[in-house]
């Protein structure tokens, strides 16, 4: 696949059909962004399309203000789907951005237990399939849901990795860093408030990349929490976020400021 990604960003450059190529370079075995805007840019024949995950999406919130042609991003399904939320919310121009979509590989599917491996429209030959069990093992029965969950958080250090890597988590204002919520000294986090949190106001960004998971020093099943909120959302409100760019969160169009009964600024005041 290498051969033929090289190809092809090197035909929307000469082509005009993008002014600027954001990919992966992968150089003595270090991988870094790169963007390119000649096609004889020698960093193209180093393009990496390994299995390595990055978050393409971030990178390409930082290239697009600086381009006035559309810039073409070499990016998975996940990057995609983060890159309609985004621009959602206003974070990045979807109309200057053109999906250059490569497949995740078997293996890195199986890893990431991913049901969506390969992007819609993929010009890219690929035999990968979805992988539809759930990630993290099996949740335990209602009874010791509780227990499961508190032992898990518990073991949180508040280094906010999850919340750091994730291009989703955008907000000046983070409810996190909320001394009301959450006390400043409190290590662990006062439980299961901080990660509860985090966890509803991801439900409609959230694009089941796995991330924050992958970045998690002690190993907590964040994935599987925060899949348990989307599936609360689908269920109750049948959506799912990433998919459709014209298709709004439910919880954006619920009703104004006014009537959410003192909760404008995130949490009830008295």
């Amino acid at each position: 696949m290498k051969q033929e990604l090289i190809q092809k960003i090197k035909k929307m450059l000469e082509s005009g059909e993008a002014g600027a190529v954001l990919f992966l370079r992968g150089e003595e075995g270090d991988i870094t962004p790169a963007v390119a805007s000649d096609p004889a840019d020698a960093a193209i024949d180093e393009v990496y399309s390994g299995d390595s995950k990055f978050l393409m999406a971030a990178f390409a919130c930082l290239v697009e203000p600086y381009h006035n042609e559309k810039v073409a991003v070499v990016m998975r399904e996940c990057d995609r789907r983060m890159l309609i939320e985004l621009a959602k919310h206003n974070k990045i121009a979807f109309d200057k951005i053109i999906p250059l979509s490569i497949p995740c590989s078997q293996q890195l599917a199986d890893a990431c237990v991913c049901d969506h491996p390969v992007p819609p429209g993929c010009e890219f030959d690929t035999t990968t399939r979805p992988v539809t069990n759930e990630p993290g093992g099996t949740e335990p029965e209602d009874g010791d849901r509780l227990s499961y969950w508190m032992d898990h958080f518990s073991r949180c250090i508040r280094c906010m990795g999850c919340r750091n890597v994730c291009p989703l988590c955008y907000c000046a204002d983070c409810a996190l860093d909320n001394p009301e919520l959450l006390g400043p000294e409190m290590f662990p986090p006062d439980i299961p408030i901080f990660h509860l949190i985090r966890a509803i106001d991801m439900a409609d960004r959230c694009i089941d990349c796995g991330m924050c998971e992958e970045v998690c020093p002690a190993d907590i099943p964040l994935r599987k929490l925060y899949r348990n909120a989307l599936g609360s959302l689908k269920e109750a409100l049948d959506y799912v976020p990433g998919l459709d760019l014209k298709e709004k969160s439910p919880l954006e169009v619920l009703g104004e400021p006014g009537q959410l009964g003192g909760m404008e600024d995130g949490y009830r005041r008295e």
